[in-house]
């Protein structure tokens, strides 16, 4: 499943300098389930920042549910060091997420692992 979120330019340098951290994993809080994630697939976090897809990170198979926050109950996970840059692809500003997400090439993949 891949399904993409907007964030400023400032909180996506916040979750990169994780990297550097002790714990690397980060957290996404989202107000309703992605009806598509499910425990045995590959799961992408793809990012949008400034009118345009970033990258993407590689979501963890365990999430998270707070019945008492009533506005972000659901959390995702993702180590930031999964972290994989894209050519910029504009998108509109939206809220939620988003399931229309760019195809990540096989390049992308490649120039992150050099």
């Amino acid at each position: 499943m891949d399904i993409g979120i907007w964030m400023s330019a400032e909180v996506l340098e916040d979750k990169l300098q994780a990297r550097q951290e002790n714990n690397t994993e980060q957290a996404w809080n989202l107000s309703r389930w992605p009806k598509r994630f499910t425990a045995e697939d590959e799961h992408r976090l793809f990012v949008a920042v400034n009118g345009a897809w970033r990258g993407y990170f590689t979501l963890s198979h365990e999430a998270l549910f707070n019945p008492n926050d009533q506005s972000v109950p659901y959390t995702l996970l993702f180590d930031t060091c999964s972290w994989i840059p894209i050519d910029p692809v504009p998108v509109k500003r939206f809220r939620g997420f988003t399931y229309n997400v760019p195809r990540p090439s096989a390049t992308d993949s490649a120039l992150h692992h050099k």
